[in-house]
C-alpha cells in the first residue's frame, strides 16, 4: 500500500506483552516513556486501541494506566471488543471446545487447560504455573470445562516443548479452529476466522476508519494478522525472525522503549 505524503494513524493498535511492557515487567506498569506516548497519540486524536491475548479483566487495570478511558480494545487474541468507557463488551465470539479438548487431552495427558470466565478469572483442569494466569481460577473437571461455548481454549504444556506443541496443533485436523502459540509451550485457541486483526476490522467499523488508517505494533505470532491488516505494520525489534517478516518496518526492541520511539516519529511531544 503506497501511503501518501505525511501520512499519520488515525488508528493505533498496540499489542501488550512485549510492545508495552517487557515480559519480565508483564505484572508492572508501563514505563513512562511508553506510557507518554501512548498519551500524545491519544491527545492528538489518535484512536488508541489496545489488542491483546489478554483477558479482558486483566486489560482493564492497564488501560487506566495507559489513560485510556473510552474507545475499544481488543481482547482474547480478538474474540472479546471491550467498550473501554462501559468497561463492558459489545462483541463476543465463541466456540464448542468438546473436540478441540478430546484431542488435547488425548495427545498431551499432562497439559492443562483454561477457559476464560469472561470479566472474572478462568476455569481450569489442573494447576498453571505460577503467574500465568490472573483472576479467579476454579479447577473443574473436563465435562464441565467443555458444558458450554466458550471465547478461547489455552492449553499450557508445563513440561513440554513449544515447537513441538506447534505441531501437535498443526495435526489436529481440526477445521474450526484458529491456533497461536506463545513463547513458552502455550497455546490459544480460538473460534475459526478469529485473531487481533477481525476484532480491529469490527472496531474500525464502529469508529468509521479503514485499514488504511491504521498503525499496528506487536512481536508475536498472534500479531501476525493485525500486522498484515493495518497500513503499517511494525514488528518490535525483538519479534521472531517470521513476525518481522510480515511486518512493513521494525522498531526498536522493548527493552529499549522501541514504542516510544516509534510513536514519538507520528506524534512527536511539543518542543
Amino acid at each position: 500500500m503506497t501511503l501518501p505524503q505525511g501520512w499519520r494513524p488515525e488508528l493505533v493498535a498496540l499489542d501488550v506483552d512485549g510492545t508495552l511492557v517487557t515480559y519480565a515487567e508483564a505484572h508492572q506498569p508501563p514505563r513512562p516513556p511508553v506510557v507518554d506516548a501512548v498519551r500524545r497519540a491519544r491527545d492528538a486524536g489518535a484512536h488508541v486501541v489496545v489488542a491483546t491475548g489478554r483477558s479482558m479483566h486483566s486489560t482493564l487495570p492497564l488501560l487506566d494506566l495507559l489513560g485510556l478511558k473510552d474507545g475499544y480494545a481488543v481482547c482474547s487474541n480478538g474474540a472479546v471488543v471491550v467498550d473501554v468507557a462501559m468497561r463492558a463488551p459489545v462483541e463476543i465470539e465463541s466456540f464448542d471446545i468438546t473436540d478441540t479438548v478430546r484431542y488435547f487431552t488425548a495427545t498431551i495427558p499432562d497439559a492443562v487447560l483454561a477457559v476464560e470466565e469472561l470479566g472474572r478469572g478462568y476455569r481450569v483442569t489442573g494447576e498453571f504455573p505460577a503467574g500465568d494466569l490472573d483472576g479467579d481460577t476454579t479447577v473443574v473437571p473436563h465435562d464441565q470445562l467443555v458444558a458450554k461455548p466458550v471465547t478461547r481454549l489455552v492449553v499450557r504444556w508445563p513440561n513440554g516443548d513449544r515447537d513441538r506443541l506447534r505441531d501437535i496443533a498443526r495435526d489436529s485436523g481440526l477445521p474450526s479452529v484458529d491456533y497461536a502459540i506463545g513463547f513458552t509451550a502455550w497455546l490459544d485457541i480460538m473460534p475459526v476466522g478469529v485473531s487481533k486483526a477481525s476484532g480491529l476490522a469490527k472496531v474500525a467499523t464502529r469508529l468509521g476508519v479503514t485499514a488504511s488508517d491504521a498503525l499496528a505494533v506487536g512481536d508475536g505470532h498472534n500479531d501476525l494478522e493485525m500486522l498484515r491488516w493495518a497500513a503499517v505494520g511494525v514488528a518490535m525489534g525483538q519479534a521472531p525472525d517470521d513476525v518481522k517478516a510480515v511486518a512493513d518496518t521494525v522498531c526498536g526492541d522493548v527493552e529499549s522503549n522501541g514504542l516510544a520511539a516509534l510513536l514519538e516519529a507520528y506524534f512527536p511531544a511539543p518542543e
